[in-house]
């Protein structure tokens, strides 16, 4: 039989790789509450009888890509941290002006504690407190603790818990939830799903209603846009890939967001079939944006198949 990958992340990340033999496919597989695993979707040689050869997910050392659905229990409870001062809080501004409460500092202080005992081994970054683990870690666990923090302070109900997993810049899996809602986005093992339900790749958003984009808040200080349908802005970047991903939206145009704001949208997106690039039409490179570094340019996230036809609508007139 042909020679396995010594270090499976050569195959994280690829829809193919090439061997002298044939050409070799991997699909994730989830295989209990704490590991992924990968398959070989193209059996080989010994596996011709039928059987499949089944790898766990490893990263250099030793680590495990972590069950997405493993973290959720504790994100819905950093969701109750954070209802616990809604209504109730104090806005700060930080070094950049953006907007910070004790509600951003606790809810992500009660993630810190407990995902790395559920994703031992990744590298943790978050908004308000940096990074810890390895810098040389192949996972990175984002984590925006409170994502829309403005809509937040106002009592809107449309901020939210977002993690995303970054595994050799690729957005793998992520969680996007609303506490006041209920609402519940998941990605893993190239699916996601809204509130438990899979979420069908490739649908583009229904036509009989009224076609809108989401956009951020700041869309009215330039030079407009092009795009003919309505345009909504509900204070989250996360919230709106996610909407975008469900079909709901055709596309959100983002500010220059960070790898926290749109790491789990990118691997919602990723598993519906929709696209994220920049504004300028430019891939996004993931692993460019993990030390936190905004964004160089605006972003758009787009529903499958509607990319090419919304992208020039969002320029500036």
């Amino acid at each position: 039989m042909s020679e396995l990958p010594k270090n499976s992340s050569d195959a994280i990340g690829k829809s193919s790789r090439k061997s002298n033999l044939r050409r070799i496919e991997w699909r994730f597989t989830y295989r209990d509450r704490r590991h992924y695993s990968l398959r070989l979707a193209t059996p080989i040689a010994s596996a011709a009888s039928g059987g499949e050869i089944v790898l766990p997910v490893r990263y250099g050392d030793g680590v495990e890509i972590p069950s997405v659905s493993a973290l959720l229990p504790v994100v819905r409870e950093a969701g109750e941290v954070a209802r616990r001062h809604f209504q109730s809080v104090i806005a700060e501004r930080k070094a950049d002006r953006t907007l910070v409460t004790a509600a951003d500092r606790d809810v992500e202080s009660y993630l810190v504690e407990r995902l790395p005992a559920l994703a031992p081994g990744v590298r943790i970054l978050g908004e308000e407190f940096g990074a810890a683990g390895s810098a040389d870690a192949a996972c990175t666990l984002t984590l925006d603790p409170i994502d829309g923090t403005s809509a937040f302070v106002a009592g809107l109900p449309t901020w939210c818990i977002t993690i995303g997993l970054v595994c050799d810049g690729d957005a793998v899996g992520g969680i996007t939830y609303l506490p006041m809602t209920g609402e519940t986005y998941v990605a893993e093992n190239a699916e996601a799903r809204w509130n438990g339900r899979v979420l069908p790749r490739g649908r583009r958003p229904p036509t009989e209603g009224d076609l809108f984009i989401v956009t951020h808040s700041d869309l009215h200080r330039g030079r407009g846009i092009r795009f003919t349908g309505k345009v909504r802005a509900l204070g989250s970047t996360a919230y709106h890939m996610a909407l975008v991903a469900r079909g709901a939206a055709v596309a959100a145009l983002l500010g220059h967001a960070r790898i926290w704001d749109i790491a789990a949208g990118a691997a919602l997106l990723a598993a519906v079939g929709g696209e994220l690039r920049y504004r300028t039409g430019a891939a996004v490179d993931l692993a460019a944006l993990l030390g936190g570094e905004r964004a160089p340019d605006h972003l758009v996230a787009a529903a499958p198949g509607m990319m090419d036809e919304v992208l020039p609508q969002l320029q500036p007139r």
